[in-house]
């Protein structure tokens, strides 16, 4: 009896470990996604588990249409703010590869930050999307 409660126990906990670390292993970026106006979404993503100051972030937009499609004919950039305080631009440009826009962000500070999302296709009206993104910490 006593030697059944024992391995019970030791294959819960077990159990819980292993759901543990395999959920911190796949818990490797930021996304976030945001309505576009004329239907569709744009998907952020940061290739991090969290953001630190003075690192080169790597991020990644989707831009999909209203009818699924993957969009690959914008100009996009982010304006990266900090809503509490002025700070000097940070505008890193997201450049079209393969699938998506890729670029290289840098926050300068720690605190509270927000990407203003960029995004000029030809023939149609400038969109501007705010992610809200958390806290960065420092490095």
């Amino acid at each position: 009896m006593r030697n059944n409660l024992f391995r019970t126990t030791f294959a819960t906990l077990f159990a819980c470990c292993l759901l543990s670390l395999s959920v911190s292993a796949f818990a490797t970026e930021i996304r976030m996604e945001k309505a576009m106006p004329e239907g569709g979404k744009a998907v952020l993503t940061f290739d991090t588990d969290r953001l630190l100051t003075m690192t080169e972030t790597p991020f990644t937009v989707e831009l999909i249409g209203g009818t699924g499609k993957i969009l690959a004919d914008a100009n996009v950039s982010l304006r990266l703010i900090m809503p509490a305080m002025s700070m000097p631009p940070n505008r890193p440009k997201a450049l079209w590869l393969e699938d998506a826009y890729h670029g290289q962000a840098v926050f300068t500070m720690g605190g509270e930050w927000n990407a203003i999302m960029l995004i000029q296709r030809p023939g149609h009206d400038l969109v501007d999307l705010i992610f809200k993104l958390g806290q960065v910490q420092m490095k």
